[in-house]
């Protein structure tokens, strides 16, 4: 059991690391077996359904590690503002992974509508709806202006994607790249532009 473990764990962290940086269409599982030193039918073995099995499994794997690091900078202590900067810090240090969720979502066009349809699920419970609850609660109390709490949900997401620190095999070559900001700095920049934007009116 131990060693079918490791090679189901193997098999999906490399499908995962592969799927980030070519993209669905260029993993193979002729690849991930060379990878993980098994045969392709043990794949099989693993993962009935095949590829689209293992992608299913490292979208349920990502989902889950986003949800523990997103409940946990949701709980900080403090005003809305404190658990903004939580969630922010977590894209500007890198905890969390938006290059893997991307090509997820961009991945889910080769599924059929039920696999669509139960990842969609999974990341709309575990990553979504807990920041819209934030902001509804916000809007409700008048920390924010009177808008959608899902709008302001995925604005404010997409704007910390922007702080997610650039790969280094394609940021700019060294001596032309711009020393970056400290990661809680950005956090910081993330949060007052976002507050500023979404203020409720005449604030």
């Amino acid at each position: 059991m131990p060693r079918q473990t490791d090679t189901r764990t193997r098999a999906r962290d490399e499908f995962a690391r592969r799927l980030t940086e070519h993209g669905y269409l260029g993993v193979s599982l002729d690849d991930i077996a060379k990878a993980v030193d098994v045969r392709k039918a043990s794949l099989y073995h693993h993962f009935p359904g095949g590829k689209p099995a293992l992608f299913m499994a490292v979208a349920a794997h990502h989902t889950e590690e986003a949800a523990a690091v997103l409940a946990h900078a949701l709980a900080t202590p403090g005003t809305l503002r404190d658990r903004l900067l939580a969630l922010a810090a977590s894209y500007a240090q890198g905890t969390y992974n938006s290059a893997l969720s991307h090509q997820i979502y961009y991945g889910t066009r080769y599924l059929d509508d039920a696999q669509r349809a139960e990842i969609s699920h999974a990341y709309v419970h575990g990553l979504i709806q807990p920041v819209t609850d934030l902001m509804a609660q916000a809007v409700e109390t008048g920390e924010l202006r009177q808008a959608d709490p899902e709008f302001l949900a995925t604005a404010f997401m997409e704007l910390a994607a922007t702080v997610q620190p650039v790969p280094e095999d394609i940021a700019l070559p060294k001596p032309s790249r711009a020393t970056p900001a400290p990661a809680d700095r950005l956090a910081r920049d993330v949060v007052d532009l976002f507050l500023r934007g979404a203020a409720p009116d005449g604030a």
